[in-house]
């Protein structure tokens, strides 16, 4: 999974025993948002170290109780872990159990009962507060696996690196299919959505409120043919832009802007708005019509983190620097849960100080800390 999303070497270092503190989260809402009513479960919860990956390093001690409660946080109904003893035979005898072969505790056993106890204290949770609409859809990543004109452009892929940017910044992130009700919604996101579905121009031409759009967006028809008004197809209602040409770069060739790069994927446009963001030959790469915003290239993370910090503000949205160290946040019914995913201990000084229902304004590698907002 690490190497598929093309992870630096550096992230795979700093995460080696704990995942990327972004995996877990994607997806949980990711399987929230699959369900109208928003219900998921946890089928199987890593206990320690796995059988089933190409290496297979032990959790850092506190991750088991991480897991599960950012479940929690994130709306899981139920945490089960896989599995209940290590099995002694046959293929999956290598897969950790809350019980060791010699049926004596393992970590994991420890550490579910002290998430239980964690959830006790901390009781009903509900729902999250409705920030930041992510629209994704399964249709888009099977467009650029077919057709990815250019190795390792993945809508997907694309879909969890603007996650993962508002999750930097501390945002609240719903993940939602196309034609969901963006109702309560204070920005909406897609980072790369190539066939329109119907009614979602109009859908976001009555949303009030900041719309960033990513690349390939509206680039192909229904029946997977580029436009005959070229791409965006019909979002040129929302922002007078076409895109003539397209062209992919090279593994480790970046197109440089003023404090930032472009790979993997950039779009020549024709239009006659300003371009908000160019790069330094000139090439416009952001452009933006009134509360609609499109990305014509694929961004790093400092171009990613200047277009969602604009809309976020443009929303009224509070953001909070979080950064990459590993430290994340998630609201949910009048709660705020704090998850550090780094290897050190790290200080929660800029949340004021909170009542905490578990945890304390230091939280140390793997803890999590909660606290009421309301």
């Amino acid at each position: 999974f690490l190497e598929q999303f093309w992870f630096s070497e550096d992230e795979k270092k700093a995460f080696l025993r704990q995942g990327h503190p972004d995996i877990a989260a994607f997806h949980h809402d990711l399987y929230r948002g699959c369900n109208e009513q928003g219900r998921w479960w946890v089928m199987e919860q890593q206990p320690g170290p796995v059988n089933w990956a190409r290496f297979n390093p032990a959790p850092l001690p506190g991750m088991v109780r991480l897991w599960t409660l950012e479940a929690m946080a994130h709306g899981a109904e139920l945490v089960s872990y896989f599995r209940w003893r290590q099995a002694p035979f046959a293929q999956e005898q290598m897969h950790a159990g809350l019980l060791r072969p010699d049926r004596v505790d393992d970590i994991g056993a420890h550490e579910a009962r002290l998430a239980a106890a964690d959830i006790a204290t901390i009781g009903p949770v509900g729902g999250p507060p409705k920030s930041v609409a992510l629209i994704f859809s399964y249709e888009s990543d099977w467009v650029t696996s077919i057709q990815p004109q250019g190795r390792g452009f993945s809508a997907l892929r694309l879909a969890f690196e603007f996650y993962s940017g508002l999750r930097q910044l501390g945002l609240n992130v719903d993940i939602l299919p196309p034609g969901a009700s963006l109702e309560g919604y204070r920005m909406v996101v897609i980072p790369s959505l190539p066939i329109l579905p119907d009614g979602l121009v109009a859908q976001l031409s009555a949303f009030d409120g900041p719309v960033v759009i990513g690349p390939r967006t509206g680039s192909k028809t229904k029946s997977f043919a580029i436009p005959t008004d070229l791409a965006p197809g019909a979002l040129q209602s929302l922002i007078p832009i076409k895109v003539v040409r397209v062209e992919s770069l090279r593994d480790g060739v970046s197109e440089p802007g003023n404090g930032f790069t472009v790979n993997h994927w950039l779009e020549h446009v024709e239009t006659e708005l300003a371009a908000e963001d160019i790069l330094e030959n000139g090439h416009g790469v952001v452009f933006a019509n009134g509360r609609v915003r499109y990305l014509a290239a694929w961004p790093d993370a400092a171009l990613l983190d200047k277009i969602l910090r604009r809309a976020a503000h443009e929303a009224s949205v509070e953001t909070i620097d979080l950064g990459a160290r590993g430290l994340r946040i998630r609201h949910a019914g009048g709660h705020c849960f704090a998850f550090n995913y780094g290897s050190e201990s790290i200080t929660l000084e800029q949340f004021g100080r909170p009542q905490f229902i578990i945890g304390s304004p230091t939280l140390a590698a793997a803890d999590v800390a909660v606290w009421r907002t309301s």
